[in-house]
């Protein structure tokens, strides 16, 4: 729900904040006092688009920022939170609009830019601004299936069940269309794939094969520097024919040692003496291995680069590596699979489909039955509004009509169709234009979804012009019971709806040094009394006018002490 709205710099108001809650607010004032004017600066969060007569000051910014609760507001949570511009734990926004010098404005949200259309989603979350459409989340056609299914019968879980049938049946049919095109290139695709999977067969790869190639082309292409390495290695640490090796004089140390062995020093030397010396022969066998494994055969090296030529062909048609190359090898035999079985999938496809496409024509069907009764019920409790609010001439019918395809959601279409006067014909509602009664069918509508309809703050403009007496009491109290499931902010004229607010805002305008500015007061019970009065009989009112006034209020209280 709105908590605060903050304006500033805007047509007829220097600055100004109010503050709102639950219930029932009421803003009232002269004619020109500027009550459009704070529902202009709730427009522009709302998404309206700006206007060069909107900045009071023309050298300074105007500001218009609301701080909303959403903590009961799911719809806008996940808004938020999809589009990152709210933390999990917070519970309330703040929106911003400013106009700048020169006609550019901004929008944000929490901080964080927004763009004009990212606003009016989030806005169609928080409130409902009565006689501007393009604000009116109550009248947008996608939602009056939500109307009708709530009230269909709690324990049916039939919408799911559609939905999920539906879904199952067309994602088989797109499936089956695909299954179709690939049987005409069905044969060129198994040629195709037999011959790749024949050509990586062939080639009998290994995992590791080329790194160990590649390897082995080095050590052949070094085996000169190899030899002639290994042979010095073999001589300095085991066999040296002119000199000592590193094994000779170490067994010479041993010798040494055993011969002084009775003295404690070179006795502790003689076994790690022979360590030594049993490492150094460990190593000369490993080098002499090695210099023998470099005797290699004629041609080898052309056969070698023979192979890796061909691994690399194989590389560049099937992977970076000859894993890559084996598993393109699985995935192909798989499609083969696939191919060689597809008129079996098919048939399988075809018949699932023919028995979805049962299920899914009996389920929407008993879906459009329970729709008919939830349709008629929604319309009847609308009408019963309609004549609390003393306007039994309004027309009203939910009409359950025929999609030409099925969806998730069913096969019908759902049209609320309206009409003003008798004898007029039906229309859908959103081809009606804004009037008066219109006004009074949109709030009847809205207390007849009261439990259901979650936009949390509904605005009101004026509903009341055209209406007197028995039906603008029907109107406040039609409007003190919505307040009871809805934050409710209306502008009025008519003191017999204005004495039903919880929180009532008298809008005046001041003129100091030639300068008109508008103000906002929250009034107290006695101030409440003088403004009933003044909007009862001008100001020139008497005190029968201001006793008149008390027993308004007194009767709200009244009523809603018999409503709660």
């Amino acid at each position: 729900m709105l908590l605060e709205i903050y304006i500033r710099n805007f047509v007829l108001i220097d600055e100004l904040r109010m503050e709102f809650g639950a219930g029932l607010y009421v803003l009232t004032g002269e004619t020109g006092a500027g009550k459009s004017i704070i529902m202009d600066a709730l427009g522009l969060l709302a998404g309206d688009r700006i206007r060069n007569d909107l900045i009071r000051n023309a050298e300074k910014r105007a500001r218009v920022e609301a701080v909303f609760s959403i903590a009961d507001n799911t719809a806008a949570r996940a808004f938020l939170l999809e589009n990152d511009l709210i933390e999990e734990e917070e519970d309330n926004l703040v929106a911003v609009r400013e106009i700048l010098p020169g006609g550019r404005s901004s929008a944000r949200v929490n901080g964080r830019n927004v763009t004009l259309n990212q606003l009016r989603d989030l806005a169609a979350m928080l409130l409902d601004m009565h006689l501007q459409h393009e604000y009116l989340s109550i009248l947008n056609r996608s939602k009056y299936q939500e109307y009708v299914d709530s009230f269909m019968a709690s324990d049916e879980d039939i919408c799911n069940q559609v939905s999920v049938c539906f879904k199952e049946w067309h994602n088989k049919t797109v499936q089956l269309e695909q299954l179709k095109e690939n049987e005409e290139k069905k044969l060129q695709q198994i040629d195709f794939l037999q011959y790749q999977i024949k050509e990586i067969e062939e080639a009998n790869l290994q995992t590791g094969e080329e790194e160990e190639l590649t390897k082995l082309r080095t050590r052949i292409n070094n085996v000169q520097r190899l030899l002639e390495g290994s042979r010095s290695l073999v001589q300095l640490i085991y066999r040296g024919e002119q000199r000592y090796s590193a094994s000779d004089l170490v067994n010479e140390a041993l010798a040494i040692c055993r011969n002084l062995k009775e003295e404690v020093l070179f006795g502790s030397m003689l076994q790690p003496l022979e360590d030594i010396y049993f490492s150094l022969e460990d190593l000369a066998e490993q080098v002499t291995a090695f210099r023998d494994s470099l005797d290699f055969e004629s041609g080898q090296l052309e056969a070698l680069e023979e192979r890796l030529h061909d691994i690399s062909r194989l590389k560049s048609k099937y992977g970076h590596n000859i894993e890559a190359i084996l598993t393109y090898a699985d995935e192909s035999r798989q499609q083969l699979k696939a191919l060689n079985h597809s008129q079996e999938l098919l048939e399988e496809l075809e018949t699932d489909i023919k028995s979805l496409a049962n299920n899914y024509v009996r389920l929407s069907g008993h879906l459009t039955s329970l729709r008919h009764e939830a349709a008629r019920i929604l319309q009847e409790n609308v009408h019963r509004e309609l004549r609390e609010l003393n306007l039994p001439q309004i027309s009203f019918e939910v009409e359950v009509g025929a999609l030409e395809r099925w969806t998730a959601q069913g096969t019908d279409r759902i049209d609320f169709l309206f009409s003003a006067n008798p004898g007029q014909s039906l229309r859908p509602l959103e081809k009606v234009a804004s009037g008066g009664e219109m006004s009074r069918f949109v709030l009847a509508l809205k207390a007849a979804l009261a439990g259901i309809y979650r936009v949390p703050t509904l605005i009101f403009d004026e509903i009341d012009v055209g209406v007197g007496g028995a039906g603008l009491s029907a109107m406040a109290r039609k409007l003190s019971e919505l307040s009871s499931t809805h934050q409710v902010i209306l502008v009025t004229h008519a003191p017999q709806v204005a004495a039903y607010a919880g929180v009532h805002y008298q809008i005046d305008k001041v003129v100091d040094h030639g300068i008109t500015t508008t103000v906002v007061k929250a009034l107290d019970h006695e101030e409440r009394v003088k403004e009933l009065a003044r909007m009862l009989a001008g100001d020139q009112h008497s005190e029968l006018t201001l006793q008149h006034a008390r027993e308004m209020l007194e009767l709200r209280q009244t009523y809603e002490g018999e409503l709660f």
